[in-house]
């Protein structure tokens, strides 16, 4: 009877929870009866003696347990959900005005493109504290972390139901009553202590190390496997993941936490071997597990995955499945009474039930392939044993079924240990880069253990990838709910079945084979005799004195194979709607203009444009303030070391803005100038960038329109006699003013204006142009309407073939000066014979001659060399930028990043900025500062080593 009670409480406490989310607290008046009941029957069967089978008292006091735990369960669900009345945040919601919010971060923020959300309590609202929480939605560029104090002003917004998603119950559970959205918000006290704060910053530093020597997508699917940061994952890799069945691997596990323990364990074997080493062992690797738990957030989801690893670590130490299954029920169990909101998360359902999976059915399968060389059956015993028991909640909740999982698992499986080691050791390696600087020392271990990392999560990506693009990789199945009915009885049926045929033995033993799975045929025979020579294969090469060799000779084939191929590279990057472009010269030198509006998306970009182990970028530049071209830019300058940023130096009020400029001062090495009409950026040896717009005059006078897109700055890039003309989002005005200039002559490539919008791109302008090809950034479905009709219609009536980012992704023109290519996903689209750029301003170049620009580096793999701590909270910013004085009154510039004074919002609206489609009229700046340059150190970015590259020169 003893042995019920830990299962009896559980399920009530469950069905408590169940009760009173459905019912309300009233139920615990009808649970409470029921007790009382089942106790005074328990009180007669005992009395009654041997007259009474004895099944019939061990129901009634297993009743009476379920039924204690019910009354728990609703008390705590009770206490626990979404607070109601006038001082609540559910009275606040819908209102028309707008109120000064003021909470604190609950959780780690979690990105969406150029916005994060964040959970706030302990909430202020129009000057009253409220009870309850708010989902929040501030702008990216606000540097927040758990526990800081924000404030911003909102609506608050009643949550709503989505694609058949109870999104408001959802909500509600976890006392989330509204939602606000805001455009600017301000922290107004960093109240993060203690030994979680610690975790927290210790865990951003090894995320900002992995994210400076590693490229995206690699990047972070590393820190979500490693650390459990998953909000930046790409999404195609977490939807290919699903469909493969791998989704445990992008994800904090009991796996991953159990790695960690065997890691730890083999670290101190030989601490085990000596006397009385053991009795000190075991807290060690308890303390080490629980740091790790600290260290990658400490969050309900990693918790639940440190106790579900804790069930199966004490399982196999015990050597018996009852013991894992008990350790399992006592881990839900407090994981309910702690947050009942955790019954309805599905991570929390497919967790218990695939630890459950594994005691049950682990080594029953893994007995019946014991034949299976141990590195492939231990990943196909492992999935189907946890897809045995999740498969009716994937039916229900997903509606599909992966097919490929098994083979898919055995393909990752192996390489998860492998890529959290080498993910870890490139994140410290990152970390050290940035404060020890050794000459080719440093750049060979960054090359190495960055490389290493990126390998092992190429090929992981890869072979998810390639699971999912299988034919039938994943079959929709729509399962109604009560399949679990019959489903679960029946492997209660299987179990049982399997402990009469087996011993018992703790979870991962080989033990005898189940009857109801099929036997070995020939067939099987010989696969398994074809996989053990694969298995040896591999053994061979993981030799550890003969992985170091094979790693360095595999990164010194993609690094050999990705070096400059003597053609200029210009890619309009598919960052959405929004602008980014990247130009590679025929010797490697890089520069970007613009960066899109969402930070990940362009990281991706740059990752599949740029080579793995190419962590630099030499020019920067902003063509206008607008977040569409700005937002992917605070992140890009944290993870590239940048030497050049150019910026036309023009007010506007915007948060990603302000940080990009806070960036660039705070980047050692880096130098930050206005860009100016008549500067030419000699990249190479054959390659410029002359700048056409904006003049001195320009830049201090009114904007034409007062429109901030005619800020942006215009330029062409040459190559020999190819030329390509970007125009960022340049209207009408600017085009007029170009030609009045006599600047417009004929060119190769025009970068369309605007998204392609009808306020620009005129007949007139593509005359005096006459551009082979017209590339447009724009992003799909969008809603401005780009690209309009008009300027479609015009670019073709100038005989230029037109290509757009939404429909044809990112578009790579390759040229060698002489002819050029244009195509988009690998295939060429249209070829061309350079128009003679270069010839035709023959009389000009002689009177701005081009300065000397060096040699290329013989050593390509430069890390970092400036501190991880750029961000506001940790940077140190010892410089003023004079145009700033001249807007929003004083901000200042100050060691730590600038605070508004008081709790004052930054902004006083909710309301979003002007867009990159609406003309807006700025308060006009002072013309302090508009036609000087102002440039933050003059030293060369990697110190007097002669083999590195100098600073673009600029005339």
């Amino acid at each position: 009877m003893v042995v019920l009670i830990l299962p009896g409480v559980a399920a009530g406490v469950a069905l408590g929870i169940v009760a009173a989310d459905l019912g309300g607290a009233p139920s615990i008046g009808i649970e409470l009866l029921a007790v009382g009941a089942l106790g005074l029957l328990l009180v007669g069967v005992r009395l009654a003696g041997e007259a009474v089978p004895r099944w019939a008292g061990t129901a009634t006091a297993a009743g009476m347990v379920v039924a204690l735990g019910m009354v728990v369960g609703t008390l705590r669900e009770s206490q626990t959900g979404l607070p109601s009345g006038p001082d609540s945040v559910t009275a606040l919601v819908n209102r028309e005005d707008e109120l000064v919010i003021r909470g604190t971060v609950l959780d780690d923020p979690r990105p969406r493109a150029d916005r994060q959300q964040v959970v706030l309590e302990r909430i202020d609202a129009g000057g009253r504290p409220v009870r309850g929480r708010i989902l929040a939605w501030l702008p990216r560029a606000v540097d927040v972390a758990t526990g800081d104090r924000v404030a911003f002003r909102a609506r608050l917004e009643e949550p709503q139901d989505f694609d058949g998603f109870a999104y408001r119950d959802f909500l509600a559970r976890q006392g989330i009553g509204a939602i606000a959205r805001t455009f600017s918000a301000t922290v107004i006290d960093h109240q993060a202590q203690g030994p979680g704060a610690v975790a927290a910053r210790a865990r951003d530093a090894l995320v900002e190390g992995l994210n400076t020597i590693v490229p995206e997508p690699e990047a972070s699917l590393g820190a979500g496997i490693l650390l459990g940061v998953r909000a930046s994952i790409d999404p195609a890799v977490s939807s290919a993941f699903a469909t493969a069945g791998l989704t445990h691997v992008v994800a904090i596990s009991g796996w991953n936490i159990a790695i960690v323990g065997m890691l730890v364990a083999r670290l101190l074997e030989p601490l085990r071997r000596r006397a009385g080493g053991r009795m000190l062992a075991e807290p060690i690797t308890a303390l080490l597990i629980g740091g790790y738990v600290v260290l990658v957030g400490s969050s309900p989801s990693v918790i639940r995955a440190a106790l579900m690893a804790g069930a199966l670590m004490l399982g196999h130490q015990a050597g018996s499945r009852a013991h894992a299954a008990s350790a399992l029920m006592l881990a839900a169990l407090v994981m309910m009474l702690v947050a009942p909101s955790v019954l309805w998360d599905v991570g929390f359902q497919l967790s218990l039930l695939a630890t459950a999976g594994l005691i049950a059915f682990g080594a029953p399968i893994e007995g019946r392939l014991r034949r299976w060389p141990a590195w492939l059956r231990e990943p196909v015993a492992l999935t189907l044993a946890a897809q045995l028991t999740t498969l009716p909640v994937i039916l229900a909740t997903f509606e599909r079924v992966s097919l490929v999982a098994p083979l898919a698992n055995v393909v990752v499986v192996p390489l998860v240990p492998l890529v959290m080691l080498a993910s870890a050791v490139a994140a410290a390696a990152g970390i050290l880069a940035s404060v020890v600087q050794v000459p080719v020392v440093t750049d060979a271990v960054s090359w190495f253990a960055g490389g290493s990392a990126w390998l092992g999560l190429r090929l992981m990506i890869m072979a998810g990838t390639g699971a999912a693009a299988l034919p039938l990789a994943a079959m929709p199945v729509a399962a109604p709910g009560w399949l679990a009915v019959a489903w679960y009885p029946g492997l209660v049926l299987l179990w049982r079945r399997a402990n009469r045929l087996t011993p018992d033995k703790a979870p991962g033993d080989s033990i005898a084979l189940l009857a109801v799975l099929p036997k070995p045929t020939p067939l099987r025979a010989a696969v398994r005799r074809l996989a053990t020579l694969a298995g040896a294969s591999v053994a061979a090469i993981a030799r550890p004195r003969r992985a170091p060799l094979a790693m360095t000779a595999v990164l010194a084939a993609t690094t050999l194979a990705t070096l400059p191929d003597g053609r200029l590279h210009l890619v309009v990057l598919d960052v959405g709607q929004g602008d980014g472009i990247l130009a590679v010269t025929p010797t490697g030198r890089s520069m970007l203009i613009d960066s899109g509006p969402d930070p990940d998306q362009t990281l991706r970009q740059l990752g599949a444009a740029l080579p793995w182990w190419r962590r630099a970028i030499d020019v920067v530049i902003l063509t206008h303030p607008h977040q569409d071209h700005v937002g992917g830019f605070p992140e890009v300058l944290r993870r590239f070391r940048v030497a050049t940023i150019l910026d036309p130096g023009k007010p506007y009020a915007n948060p990603t803005y302000d940080r990009f400029l806070q960036l660039s001062l705070a980047e050692r090495g880096a130098s930050y100038r206005f860009a100016r009409a008549g500067q030419r950026l000699s990249l190479d040896a054959s390659s410029t960038f002359e700048i056409w717009y904006p003049n001195a005059a320009d830049a201090a006078g009114p904007l034409p329109s007062a429109d901030i897109n005619n800020a942006s700055v215009v330029g062409l890039l040459t190559v020999g006699r190819f030329s390509a003309l970007l125009t960022g989002d340049a209207k009408t005005p600017v085009e007029d003013l170009l030609a009045s200039r006599s600047l417009l002559r004929p060119i190769d490539i025009l970068k369309v204006g605007h998204h392609g919008s009808s306020s620009g791109t005129s007949p007139q302008f593509l005359a005096a142009l006459h551009p082979a090809a017209g590339l447009i950034s724009v992003g799909a479905g969008n809603r401005y309407g780009h690209p309009h009709q008009v300027t479609i219609r015009a670019l073709q009536n100038a005989r230029a073939t037109v290509l757009r980012t939404d429909r044809d992704g990112s578009i790579q023109v390759e040229t060698d000066g002489a002819s050029w290519t244009i195509s988009t996903h690998g295939r060429v689209i249209q070829r061309g014979v350079a128009r003679g750029a270069e010839a035709a301003r023959a009389g000009t170049a002689s009177q701005t001659p081009r300065a000397p620009t060096g040699s290329i580096p013989s050593w390509p793999f430069r890390t970092r060399r400036r501190r991880l701590a750029s961000s506001p909270r940790a940077g140190s910013l010892t410089a003023s930028l004079p145009i700033r004085r001249a807007w929003r009154g004083s901000r200042l510039w100050r060691r730590g990043g600038w605070k508004p004074p008081g709790s004052r919002s930054t902004w006083a609206s909710s309301r979003p900025p002007p867009s990159s489609t609406i003309s807006t009229s700025l308060r006009r700046a002072t013309a302090e500062g508009s036609t000087a340059w102002w440039v933050r150190g003059s030293s060369n970015r990697w110190g007097s080593l002669s083999w590195h590259p100098p600073l673009p020169a600029i005339r």
